[in-house]
């Protein structure tokens, strides 16, 4: 394959098996210019201009870049790390996400404040890319039921007063897009309605509401579930909470961390057949020791250690995941026996959907960003364009 390297060189992408992703084009080509979709079909339909760089993808999957909604850092770097965050973009976008919302964790009122305001601002202008999109910031708290705390440390959660969204929003300029709640705490309805009014995704999690508390919140707008089953009340036949409460509502989309650890494989195919593409989202809520070695790290004010694949607290928690959404995208399909076809608009149009951006992002699509990722046929990541703009590959060829 031959690299385009900058925004302002057209390239094409040809006879490739394309994943639009609501549609299938098996030998395709996908002409990019200026950093947007220029043209797509079928590669004997659509002529490439002699003035591209040609890349062959025979034997390759086209697809759109992948859109993490729930993300704390990885790559052994933190989102919430003002040297080290930009690191954590990098490794995801090696992986194939070309879209992020970095996701900040409850740690006290002023550290909270002073991260969001940081990342805010955008990348460093002296930072090296293409790095993921930044599409806004995603708050994971401090309004939560410590009762359900999870991994977050509960010192650190508290209980929402009036203004107290308006405060995060306003010190961001509105960049919070997604921000988690539980409803059934003192003023958690308050919260979510002031949430609607900011403009920020209200989404229910690391709660204990019950079944009906939880279609109240769903009556009033909350649209959305962080990471379904874990950190909240778990499942009786007579009274099924949160969670089934989410399932079984059309309205509602739900996280999904596909890490083989949070969720077992049996419940992700019921949650895949309940929602189907358009209602289940998938995220990596990866740490920052995410592809790294065994060790210890801190996250939420609490230490955390890595053992046998997965993230834990001292009270053995599951603390956040160590994978990437390409990972994600490979277990559903290896070990859940879930399509690619399905799986793809999960981590790519249903996310923009979310954010109201599906029109320029989470498709392949004239117009649209030339947001891409080539896929091997084991469903590697090879290749990742963000903006018309190849992210360098590692030296090692570790492109999974």
């Amino acid at each position: 394959m031959r690299q385009a390297e900058n925004i302002d060189t057209m390239f094409a992408l040809t006879h490739g098996r394309i994943l639009t992703p609501s549609q299938e084009i098996p030998d395709g080509t996908v002409l990019v210019r200026k950093g947007r979709i220029a043209a797509l079909g079928k590669a004997s339909d659509l002529s490439v201009p002699s003035a591209s760089v040609e890349i062959d993808c025979r034997g390759k999957i086209v697809v759109p870049g992948f859109i993490d909604l729930h993300v704390h850092g990885g790559g052994g770097f933190d989102f919430c790390d003002a040297e080290g965050w930009t690191g954590a973009a990098r490794y995801h976008a090696l992986h194939g996400t070309t879209s992020i919302l970095p996701t900040i964790c409850p740690v006290g009122r002023a550290q909270i404040e002073a991260t969001l305001v940081r990342l805010a601002a955008g990348y460093p202008r002296s930072c090296e890319g293409p790095l993921p999109n930044l599409l806004g910031l995603n708050l994971e708290g401090p309004f939560l039921n410590p009762n359900q705390a999870g991994a977050l440390g509960p010192d650190a959660l508290a209980l929402p007063g009036p203004g107290d969204v308006r405060f995060f929003q306003d010190a961001t300029g509105g960049r919070i897009r997604l921000m988690t709640i539980a409803p059934e705490i003192d003023g958690g309805m308050m919260g979510v309605r002031e949430m609607l009014d900011a403009g920020i995704v209200p989404a229910l999690g690391h709660s204990e509401a019950s079944f009906e508390e939880a279609q109240s919140a769903f009556s009033a707008g909350l649209r959305h579930v962080t990471h379904l089953f874990n950190a909240m009340r778990g499942f009786h036949h007579r009274s099924p909470g949160c969670a089934v409460a989410a399932l079984v509502d059309p309205r509602i989309t739900v996280e999904v961390i596909a890490d083989g650890h949070h969720l077992h494989d049996g419940t992700l195919r019921m949650i895949c057949r309940l929602k189907g593409a358009e209602g289940m989202v998938l995220v990596s809520d990866a740490v920052p020791l995410s592809g790294r070695e065994e060790g210890p790290f801190h996250m939420g004010g609490q230490s955390v250690i890595v053992r046998q694949g997965s993230a834990v607290n001292e009270a053995g928690n599951l603390s956040g995941s160590l994978i990437t959404l390409s990972d994600a995208l490979r277990h559903l399909v290896r070990k859940a026996g879930v399509p690619l076809c399905e799986v793809l608009p999960m981590m790519t149009l249903t996310p923009a959907r979310i954010l109201g951006i599906s029109d320029v992002k989470g498709r392949i699509e004239p117009g649209g960003n030339a947001d891409l990722v080539v896929l091997s046929e084991s469903l590697d990541v090879e290749k990742v364009w963000i903006g018309g703009v190849e992210v360098a590959r590692r030296k090692e060829g570790n492109t999974g």
